[in-house]
Formats: C-alpha cells, sequence, structure tokens
C-alpha cells in the first residue's frame, strides 16, 4: 500500500523523509498564514451549518465526503459540535454546493399519477415497467411505504400520465380496482402535483335501463307518433335508424299499457 505523506503522519511518529517534508511546509505555512493574520482554523459550527444545508437540499454525508475528500468520520466529528475546523477542511466542505434540485421527492403526486391511470384502464403492472421500475416497488409505494422516491421515477411516472392520462386503457381489471378503491381520474384534479388539491368527487354514471338511451328523444318520438307519423318519418326527422324508433316505440307503448292498466285497477278499487 502506498504510503500518503502527511504532516500529522509524522507528528504521531512516522519519521519517512515525506512525511517530515509535509510537517516543515506545513509549519512554514501556518507561520505565513499567523503573520498575515490568517486564521488556521474556522468555527466548527458555521461548517456544521453549512453541512445541515447541504444534507437538507439532497446530498448525503457519503456524498459530501467524496466531493470534499474529507472523512465520513471527520464530518460527523463537525456536525456533533466540533468547536474548530482545520483551514483545509472547512475550505474543502465549504466548496461543496447544495444541489440545485433534491434528489428524493414526496411521493404523493405519483401515486395520484399512477391511481389515475389505473383509473383510465392502465394495469399498476403496466406502468410499472413502462417506467423502468419493478411492479413490486410501485406497489410499495402506493401502499404508503416510501416517505421519499427517487425524483428520476416521479419524472418518468409523470412523463407516461402525460401520453397516457387521456387514453382509455385496454385493462377493464385495473377499472373496477380501481373503483373499489376510491381512485380518482385525471380529470377529477385541477393540479394533480398540487399536495394541497383535493379530487372533485361526483356521483357515478348511471346508464340508462334499456330502451332508454336519450329520455329526451324517446319523449320527442312519442310526440311524433301521437301525431301519426310514420316510424319511417319518425326516424328522417330525428336522423335515427328504423329499429331505433320502432325499440323506443315498444317501450313508450308498454309503460302506456302499464299505466292505463294502473288506473283501471285503482278505478275499480274505488268503485268497490
Amino acid at each position: 500500500m502506498t504510503h500518503v505523506a502527511h504532516y500529522a503522519c509524522y507528528r504521531r511518529g512516522c519519521r519517512r523523509t515525506e512525511c517530515r517534508t509535509a510537517d516543515r511546509i506545513y509549519r512554514k505555512q501556518y507561520e505565513l498564514r499567523r503573520l498575515e493574520g490568517i486564521p488556521s482554523h474556522i468555527s466548527g459550527p458555521v461548517v456544521a451549518g453549512h453541512i445541515r444545508l447541504l444534507v437538507g437540499s439532497g446530498h448525503t454525508i457519503r456524498g459530501i465526503a467524496k466531493r470534499s475528500k474529507v472523512s465520513e468520520r471527520a464530518i460527523y466529528y463537525i456536525i456533533d459540535g466540533q468547536t474548530n475546523v482545520t483551514l483545509s477542511k472547512a475550505r474543502a466542505l465549504l466548496a461543496v454546493q447544495p444541489l440545485p434540485e433534491p434528489p428524493r421527492v414526496d411521493p404523493l403526486a405519483t401515486i395520484r399519477r399512477a391511481q389515475a391511470l389505473a383509473f383510465m384502464g392502465w394495469p399498476i403492472v403496466w406502468t410499472a415497467e413502462q417506467a423502468g421500475i419493478h411492479p413490486s416497488y410501485l406497489f410499495n409505494i402506493l401502499g404508503g411505504w416510501s416517505r421519499t422516491i427517487p425524483r428520476y421515477v416521479e419524472q418518468r411516472i409523470a412523463a407516461l400520465y402525460r401520453v397516457y392520462s387521456y387514453r382509455p386503457g385496454p385493462s377493464e381489471h385495473a377499472r373496477s380496482i380501481a373503483r373499489r378503491n376510491g381512485w380518482h381520474g385525471p380529470l377529477a384534479w385541477d393540479d394533480i402535483s398540487d399536495p394541497d388539491a383535493e379530487p372533485e368527487v361526483t356521483e357515478p354514471y348511471e346508464a340508462f335501463p334499456k330502451f332508454e338511451r336519450d329520455p329526451d328523444r324517446k319523449a320527442e318520438i312519442a310526440h311524433l307518433d301521437s301525431l301519426g307519423e310514420s316510424v319511417g318519418a319518425i326516424a328522417k326527422q330525428l336522423g335515427n335508424s328504423e329499429k331505433y324508433v320502432r325499440d323506443q316505440l315498444t317501450a313508450i307503448r308498454r309503460e302506456r299499457a302499464r299505466a292505463e292498466g294502473r288506473a283501471i285497477r285503482s278505478n275499480l278499487r274505488e268503485a268497490a
């Protein structure tokens, strides 16, 4: 293993020529700084505050140590309240700048986007595979097991959401799971990435019974039929097929017969 020359090594008892030279250079530099009024140490709390700022921006202690070439142990000593820090270590640590964007983010927006894609019919497993992550990891995120997630995961799922959020997916099973779990679709959110946003909840859509797909059109068909118009004429006026008009008229006449039957039975009960 290569021996690293250092003044501290000489002061611990090493008498190698290179360590003796390093100590002599250090003492000369120390004396020169003293004569020029340059401090040899910087206040520990100042450096500790900068380290905390770096950690808050997303740096790890290991990453700070790698960038500054200051050992992790020395960094922990500073954080734990070391009074003074040597000028070389302080300069190295202060030279490390905070990250412009934290590498890990809150998973809330990612959870909402994955749920909205499932609401549209895109399975969770498909979303994970398209984002390049393992499905079990995405399920853990949805289950609330991850307090933060890597920024690249958020960015990949956000990119998928922009492309597929308004395209119906192929999986009815995914849609049923989303409805059963109370997940919301893309249209429920004004800003899906806003942590304070609340989804707009509306009553679930219920299809009309058979032959009642359009109550207004049905009433119009009944009116034209009462005027004596033929099935063909009604279909032409309303722009529907004759089969559609006949189906509507069948339902209308059935309802009329039931109403008349109820009225007759009511009259008989009153007469009795």
